[in-house]
């Protein structure tokens, strides 16, 4: 059955807006035209409440797309920074028309996406739209190059991988072991993307004229190019089910969700995980959250990793110690002896541990009432991470997460 369009139903009047910058090949594209693509003439009103996102509320009630487009033109800065970045990550050039086309295919994913769009949900337009317009710049990216893919996701993995062939300076055996750990992957199925990608690489092969006066390249197509397919309930990453991952990933808000995976430099929806230098600064994270500072993306990050702990913990993935500070003791300034109050899995009645600091021991006063007392695994995590901090700056609060190959239920 053929899929109704996302967009029936909704007007295209602009009335008596136009784009400020001409958009036709009558004229030479220039940069400024480029980064100016969604402003419009005359200015379009500021919305009531002050608040971007308004626009598309309005959107979504009246089916009307201009104030889709009153929201680009407030937020085109956004576009051309994401762009901008892009692009010099390849090169240090790059041409107006690149530019202007890529702005295009954004506002064509933006069109796309807003009806979706849950204002409810508590979280900005701009933090909703973030991951399609990556993969958008990506998907663009994968059209100009002369490989084949079957999906984006696919291509992810192959450029992923032969960068770390690359990294790995050809040692087959370590790309692989690599890939699988990062990514989750089997480590047959990182062989098989290893040898998928090698055979995209390989699809266009120069190989040289039989005029021996011509000095150009003929370029041969391998036409046994078998497309690459997996299976990701395989997956098991850290003895967790993947399936699970995501599925609490899910239950977080646009906004955790967001901070998870930029932060982390992690896509939860396939596993990859990029290098730690690529990770978001929590700057440039409270960027996408209107109104909050660097400490407050920090703050929020936070929320958001205790956040999937705990749904991690009611699938079961997971098993969680919280500790409250009760009461402290010193000398002098520094602190000698403190009171803890435990509790397991983030339910059930709380136990409590005394801590000698100065001699470094601990002593269980009452377990927690979902502590398997007689293993004490997870009596031990407590105790371990209360004497791992720093004597003179004891935590009010610790949430520690428990990985299941380190705890048995009894």
């Amino acid at each position: 059955m053929e899929q109704e369009p996302v967009l029936k139903g909704y007007s295209w009047d602009l009335g008596e807006y136009m784009p400020r910058a001409s958009q036709a090949e009558r004229k030479k594209l220039t940069l400024y035209d480029a980064y100016s693509a969604y402003q419009l003439i005359p200015t379009p009103p500021c919305s009531e409440s002050g608040r971007r996102d308004d626009f598309i509320r309005q959107a979504q009630e009246t089916h009307e797309i201009k104030y889709v487009l009153f929201y680009l033109h407030e937020n085109e800065r956004y576009f051309n920074d994401r762009i901008n970045t892009f692009l010099t990550s390849e090169t240090d050039w790059f041409s107006p028309e690149r530019f202007m086309d890529l702005k295009l295919e954004c506002r064509i994913e933006v069109l796309k996406r807003f009806p979706a769009y849950d204002p409810d949900r508590g979280t900005t337009f701009i933090t909703y739209i973030h991951r399609y317009i990556t993969d958008t710049l990506l998907r663009f990216r994968m059209q100009e190059e002369f490989y084949s893919f079957d999906s984006l996701q696919e291509y992810k993995d192959a450029r992923r991988i032969m960068q770390l062939f690359t990294e790995c300076q050809g040692n087959t055996e370590e790309t692989i072991r690599l890939f699988a750990a990062q990514t989750g992957y089997t480590e047959k199925t990182a062989a098989e993307k290893l040898a998928a990608a090698w055979r995209q690489r390989k699809r266009w092969q120069p190989s040289k004229s039989r005029d021996k006066n011509d000095e150009k390249e003929d370029w041969v197509q391998d036409e046994d190019l078998i497309p690459d397919h997996w299976d990701y309930a395989d997956i098991l990453r850290a003895d967790i089910e993947a399936e699970n991952v995501d599925k609490a990933f899910r239950n977080l808000s646009y906004q955790e969700q967001t901070l998870l995976e930029q932060r982390n430099a992690i896509c939860m929806r396939c596993g990859r995980v990029s290098d730690m230098r690529k990770q978001t600064s929590f700057e440039t994270l409270a960027a996408l959250f209107e109104g909050s500072g660097a400490s407050g993306a920090e703050r929020a990050y936070k929320r958001a990793v205790e956040n999937l702990t705990l749904e991690l913990v009611k699938l079961g993935q997971l098993h969680c110690v919280r500790l409250k500070q009760l009461s402290t003791q010193r000398e002098g300034k520094k602190i000698t002896a403190a009171a803890y109050a435990y509790q397991v899995d983030n339910g059930g009645a709380w136990g409590e541990i005394q801590f000698d600091l100065k001699n470094r021991t601990a002593r269980v006063e009452s377990f927690a009432e979902n502590d398997p007392c007689d293993t004490w695994e997870i009596t031990d995590e407590a105790i371990t991470a209360v004497l791992a901090c720093n004597a003179d700056k004891m935590p009010k609060k610790m949430l520690i997460p428990i990985l299941p190959r380190s705890f048995k239920q009894s």
